[in-house]
């Protein structure tokens, strides 16, 4: 609260200079200058006010007051955080919330000086017990906020998108969308199958991952996550959605008249593009049966190794490890961070006559020809260690192992790529150094680690900009400041070309292309830590994260946040995004 009760002194101590230089009683036409015009006034203190130099603006009026400035075109801003407080009382005092944890709130304010803003701020303080952070912010960054307090489920933004649609792309728009807008309209006359069938269409179609069915205590909410980010679709009446849930068990062979436990199913769909399994799962909640289903695309294991996102150096060096008859490659992250797709990449890459690669998977989520794939059954004792034990005596030459997770499967996988194998596996680490604390953790002795790995890799995915409607923005200068800061440590012996001039920015608007999210496909962001001679020195120390973390960028890592941004500066994504999935 050191930061409110700072803000609250300053304004005390310099309110009645601020005033007298900027709020001279003024009379426009018999009336007093309007709040609108005050705060306007505040922002143009340097100069007269434009989009180029808006953020520049709020920035300098941050410095003016002593508070941290905020550009919410670059920072992820949450819908519900927002509605901390009503969008009337955001409007009244021009004031907003853009993140809260726990009792931790930030408050975007866009004049400092105004006592009514304060006078608000303390009152929720004094209120709630929350511990408030002010940031000062322009007018279009507030404006984002109200914005988001406009946010209408999908199909609405939709349904409004058409009307601005005409020829050729209304003619595209009706095919891909016209079912599942006619949906809503006709809901309880739809047969169930066909309400499934049209759902299920609206996901493919929309690139869905997975589709979510969530019973709330008035209805049934209908959720797609279209490039890792979960979207309202519309609601179902709950008698709908009690047919819904009976069809879709009987597809996936799951018991109907079980409502009490978690259930598990699978069924396949053929489309024009080809076969997508769907993968389902069923647990009970208070108002009723919550679904996910998975829709696993065949078509997206077929991925190429450049089409990743890797650059430079660790491009490279993806390309020289895969070259290798032994060894390990580990990608990390948390689950939804790609890392499957990458491996099944490398394997695509790996899968020409002459090498048999064999797969232990948990489960087998995409069939690819010409390969050997078995998936690990629990109850019947087949384990990751006990399926990859059996493998190795199967003569392969590569061996992907969905996940090392305890010591068991440790200890197999590195004896394997000690003894003639390309061993392939995903680990759960929070970034690529931290792999080699955890290998340890999980029994496997230094010495043995560098020998039997080639490489690293941490990975996250971030949303691509739509192409057809990416707009271009000038950013403050701490913004770019702070870009050129973060991306001045990267080695020279990394091989990625960094721009020295930074003069716009890119930010999301949305069409009809990408479904009026400004977003369309993901894009992975990499740092890749190679086990060479010098780092397995390093290794033999038992050293902390950090100390590897610092031999590898000198060695010409490059991170995921300094990788990330450099596809911000690529136009492929935004500092918003970035800051999403990193923090």
């Amino acid at each position: 609260m050191r930061m409110l009760n700072e803000c609250i002194r300053i304004y005390l101590v310099t309110f009645a200079t601020i005033r007298e230089y900027l709020y001279m009683p003024k009379v426009i036409k018999g009336k007093k200058i309007i709040d609108e015009d005050r705060i306007l006034k505040t922002q143009t203190v340097i100069g007269k006010i434009n989009k180029a130099e808006e953020e520049e603006q709020a920035s300098g009026l941050a410095r003016q007051f002593g508070l941290p400035y905020v550009d919410l075109n670059i920072f992820p801003i949450g819908s519900d955080d927002i509605r901390t407080i009503p969008e009337e009382d955001s409007r009244k005092y021009n004031i907003g919330v853009f993140q809260k944890k726990g009792v931790n709130y930030h408050f975007a304010i866009v004049d400092p000086s105004m006592p009514e803003t304060l006078e608000y701020i303390k009152s929720l303080k004094d209120k709630n017990g929350w511990q408030i952070s002010v940031y000062v912010v322009s007018r279009s960054s507030l404006k984002r906020i109200w914005d988001k307090y406009k946010e209408a489920p999908l199909l609405e933004n939709i349904d409004m998108l058409k009307m601005s649609l005409q020829g050729k792309d209304l003619e595209e728009f009706e095919a891909q969308f016209k079912d599942l807008l006619e949906l809503k309209k006709r809901m309880k006359e739809t047969p169930t199958t066909q309400v499934i069938n049209i759902v299920m269409s609206g996901g493919i179609k929309m690139k869905a991952s997975d589709i979510h069915f969530e019973p709330q205590e008035e209805e049934a909410r209908l959720r797609y996550r279209i490039d890792g980010v979960l979207q309202d679709i519309g609601n179902f009446p709950h008698d709908v959605y009690r047919s819904i849930v009976s069809r879709i068990k009987m597809m996936g062979k799951m018991k109907i008249n079980l409502r009490e436990i978690a259930q598990d199913g699978h069924f396949s769909i053929e489309t024009e593009q080809g076969k997508i399994d769907v993968r389902v799962s069923i647990i009970p909640g208070n108002y009723g049966e919550s679904i996910v289903m998975r829709l696993l695309n065949q078509t997206d294991v077929l991925l190429k190794v450049e089409d990743l996102g890797l650059r430079g150096l660790a491009y490279e060096e993806v390309q020289k490890q895969t070259e290798k008859t032994n060894g390990m490659i580990l990608t990390t992250g948390p689950t939804g961070s790609g890392k499957t797709t990458t491996l099944y990449a490398l394997i695509n890459t790996l899968n020409v006559p002459g090498v048999k690669i064999i797969t232990v998977e948990d489960p087998i989520e995409y069939q690819i020809k010409g390969i050997s794939q078995t998936q690990v059954n629990k109850g019947k004792g087949y384990s990751f260690a006990n399926g990859l034990r059996a493998v190795v005596r199967q003569d392969p030459d590569v061996v992907l192992v969905g996940e090392i997770r305890d010591e068991e499967t440790a200890d197999i996988s590195v004896n394997a790529a000690l003894t003639g194998h390309l061993v392939l596996s995903t680990i759960h680490t929070n970034n690529s150094a931290a792999t080699i604390p955890r290998l340890i953790e999980l029994g496997i002795k230094p010495n043995l680690i560098a020998p039997a790995s080639n490489a690293f890799m941490a990975q996250r995915l971030v949303r691509r900009l739509c192409p057809d409607c990416k707009e271009k923005y000038v950013p403050a200068k701490e913004t770019i400041e702070s870009l050129k800061r973060i991306l001045a440590i990267i080695s020279p012996k990394a091989k990625v070309e960094i721009p020295k001039d930074i003069e716009f920015l890119y930010r999301p608007k949305g069409c009809s292309k990408c479904r009026s999210l400004g977003y369309k496909g993901r894009i992975g962001v990499f740092e890749l830590f190679i086990i060479d001679d010098s780092m397995e020195k390093v290794i033999l120390k038992t050293p902390s994260n950090v100390e590897i973390k610092e031999s590898a960028i000198k060695a010409g890592m490059v991170l995921m946040r300094q990788d990330g941004l450099l596809k911000v500066l690529q136009k492929i994504t935004t500092l918003d995004e970035v800051e999403r999935i990193l923090g």
